[in-house]
């Protein structure tokens, strides 16, 4: 009620975020469908010999203006550790993406709902930069 109906600013990350899709391969279960994804775990055979999960520091690329990457430091990169990621239907609610064998879908914003595949807690003066304009939204 408190996002849906009321617009208050919600973020979630890694499987938090996973969980605002529709559906997620992890599990073979629905989502919130909060957003117009789904869920689904990284494709081996695209890799090129990389391990599963993706664990580390990644670059990311910011696809769309987003609240939640003003005044981010040069050269954002963030930590990941997941085995899963999100594919989009509308484009427009990617708003970045990193590269682990292949490009994907690392964040988005669908009007008060915004979503992280990466740890902000764990990343450092990004991750840090992140959380504080989250916390700046309000309703």
């Amino acid at each position: 009620m408190e996002v849906k109906e009321k617009g208050k600013p919600i973020l979630g990350i890694c499987l938090g975020a996973q969980l605002m899709t529709k559906h997620s391969e992890e599990g073979d279960i629905d989502g919130l469908g909060w957003v117009d994804a789904v869920t689904v775990r990284f494709d081996a055979n695209k890799l090129n010999k990389l391990p599963i999960p993706h664990m580390g520091w990644s670059d990311i690329t910011l696809a769309n203006d987003c609240e939640l990457w003003q005044n981010l430091p040069a050269d954002p990169r963030f930590y990941f550790v997941h085995s899963y990621h999100f594919l989009f239907e509308e484009q427009a609610e990617v708003t970045a993406t990193s590269l682990y064998g292949y490009d994907f879908a690392c964040a988005f914003k669908k009007g008060n709902i915004f979503g992280a595949q990466f740890h902000p807690e764990k990343s450092h003066k990004f991750g840090m930069k992140v959380l504080e304009n989250f916390s700046k939204l309000s309703v």
